[in-house]
C-alpha cells in the first residue's frame, strides 16, 4: 500500500470516528434534554396539585373533626344521667352537624379540584374518604334523630372507617406529589 492510500484512509477512519462520536453526543444530548423538560413539567403541575390536595386533605380533616366531636357529644348525651346537660351536648352535637351541611358545599368544589388534578389513584382515594365521610355523618345523624336506629357502635365504627380513608388518600397524594416525572405516576 502507498502512503497516499494510506492517508487517505486514515483520513477516512477520523472523520468516521470523529462523526459518530458527535452523533452519539447529539443523541445524549437530546435524552438529557428530553429528561430536564419532563422533570420541569412536573415541576410546574406539583405546586397547585399539591395546593389543591394540601386543601381538600385540610377540609376534610375539619369534617371528620367536626363530626367526631359531634359523635363525642351524642355518645355523652345519651349515657349521662343529667337531663340538663344531656340536652346542652345534643344541642352542641346538632349545631356541629349543621356547620357540617354549611361545609359540605366548598368540600365538595375541592373534591372536584382533585379530581381534575388527578392522577387516578388520588382520585380514586379522594371517592373513597368522601364516601366515608358521608356514612360518618348518616351515621352521626341515624343517633341524633330519635326516630331513626343508629347506634354508638355504628357510629364509631363510620367514624373509624373515614379516619382509614383519610390516612390512604393521604398516602397516595403524597406519592402522587413525590413523583420525580423519571418514572411514572402511580395509577
Amino acid at each position: 500500500m502507498d502512503a497516499g492510500l494510506a492517508a487517505v484512509l486514515g483520513a477516512a477512519v477520523g472523520a468516521a470516528g470523529t462523526g459518530g462520536a458527535g452523533v452519539i453526543a447529539a443523541l445524549l444530548a437530546r435524552s438529557q434534554a428530553r429528561s430536564q423538560i419532563l422533570a420541569e413539567h412536573v415541576r410546574l403541575i406539583r405546586e397547585p396539585r399539591k395546593a389543591t390536595y394540601v386543601a381538600f386533605i385540610e377540609a376534610c380533616r375539619d369534617e371528620h373533626d367536626r363530626l367526631g366531636k359531634a359523635c363525642q357529644l351524642l355518645d355523652l348525651h345519651l349515657n349521662s344521667p343529667n337531663s340538663a346537660a344531656s340536652e346542652e351536648r345534643y344541642e352542641r352535637a346538632r349545631t356541629l352537624y349543621e356547620a357540617s351541611d354549611e361545609a359540605r358545599r366548598a368540600l365538595k368544589h375541592l373534591e372536584a379540584q382533585v379530581y381534575i388534578e388527578g392522577p387516578p389513584s388520588v382520585i380514586s382515594a379522594a371517592v373513597d374518604l368522601g364516601a366515608s365521610l358521608t356514612d360518618f355523618k348518616h351515621q352521626v345523624l341515624d343517633v341524633m334523630d330519635p326516630d331513626a336506629s343508629g347506634t354508638v357502635e355504628a357510629m364509631e365504627a363510620a367514624r373509624a372507617t373515614a379516619y382509614g380513608k383519610y390516612v390512604g388518600f393521604l398516602y397516595q397524594a403524597s406519592q402522587a406529589v413525590g413523583a420525580d416525572g423519571l418514572q411514572t405516576v402511580p395509577e
